[in-house]
């Protein structure tokens, strides 16, 4: 894990060529802190998820990284180039975003608003090029139909067709699963993935676990305002151990080993030949295997179960607000 406000860059599958960047990013509104003090850095051709609860500053880093909001110390770079140099218009035009939600002309069909994006970015742009974007959002069937009439989802793939008009070596996503059902959700990830393999890079927020783990190689971990972790979802829980242990018990020694724990006000869980004890944390599973003994209870197995990334984010983030607002659906 690491902690520092300058994290170690990941390496990309492009030889750690960064496509973006923020050094040092604060963003104060009056007294209030939305980012401080933020640095990271993107890899080419990967898929890295910025990821935190409500109000962790996701949203207002991107933005930042975008020039949408000025910082109020720190600076950031997009391809190459810094937000105040000349050429950030042009670092713009080579990069797809969807900020907050999908900004749709509903009156408009899925095609004819990709029609329109690439009028604006100045593009020349043919039918086959809008025909794969749709292929690769899943709207073939539905482009002719007006963007009003789409599900939350739809209107959230044709925001990232939108987004990927111009062929962009990036394209940032804020919260591109938010509001979805299960299969939305999933229909997002497999798209996340897909996109490094056509040359684009992706940095997308999330404050769904689940799935921003499964659809990133590597995540930037924010809890108010500031980075507290970085790495892949290995690197994070290094060092983390859980306190639960599984036991493999003999099914006429469940009701002995219960008995034992409960005396002691552990919490456990049974099942069939086995059962979850979460120790206290002045416990080792020493002291459990001896405790078990000691009624003559003898484990066939006893092993620490692996912490898992909500398990860590909501340890590494309990001095730094709310956990409730972390969701794994």
């Amino acid at each position: 894990m690491h902690t520092s406000s300058t994290p170690p860059r990941p390496a990309g599958r492009s030889g750690g060529r960064t496509v973006a960047a923020a050094e040092g990013l604060t963003k104060r509104y009056g007294r209030h802190v939305a980012v401080d003090d933020l640095s990271f850095e993107v890899p080419a051709g990967q898929v890295i998820g910025l990821l935190g609860p409500n109000g962790a500053g996701k949203t207002t880093a991107m933005k930042m990284l975008l020039g949408l909001v000025r910082p109020t110390a720190g600076s950031a770079h997009l391809l190459g180039t810094h937000l105040r140099e000349p050429g950030f218009g042009h670092a713009l035009r080579r990069t797809g975003a969807l900020i907050e939600a999908p900004a749709l002309y509903e009156r408009l069909t899925a095609r004819q608003n990709l029609q329109l994006q690439a009028t604006a970015l100045g593009l020349n742009i043919d039918a086959t090029r809008i025909d794969e974007l749709l292929e690769l959002v899943d709207l073939v069937d539905r482009a002719g139909d007006r963007a009003g009439g789409y599900s939350l989802g739809m209107k959230q793939r044709l925001g990232i067709a939108v987004a990927l008009i111009g062929d962009p070596a990036l394209v940032i996503l804020d919260e591109p699963a938010n509001g979805l059902d299960p299969a939305g959700i999933v229909e997002i990830r497999h798209l996340l993935r897909r996109l490094p393999e056509r040359g684009t890079t992706v940095l997308v927020s999330s404050h769904q676990l689940a799935e921003v783990e499964q659809a990133s190689d590597s995540l930037l971990v924010l809890a108010r305002g500031r980075l507290i972790a970085s790495g892949t979802t290995d690197e994070i829980l290094r060092g983390r151990e859980s306190n639960t242990f599984t036991v493999r018990l003999e099914a006429s020694e469940i009701s002995a080993a219960t008995a034992a724990l409960a005396e002691e006000d552990i919490d456990i869980e049974t099942f069939d030949e086995a059962i979850r004890v979460a120790l206290p944390a002045h416990w080792s599973g020493r002291d459990l295997n001896g405790l078990l003994a000691d009624r003559g209870v003898i484990a066939s197995e006893l092993r620490r179960d692996r912490i898992n990334l909500e398990d860590a984010f909501l340890d590494m983030t309990a001095n730094h607000g709310p956990k409730e607002e972390l969701t794994h659906a």
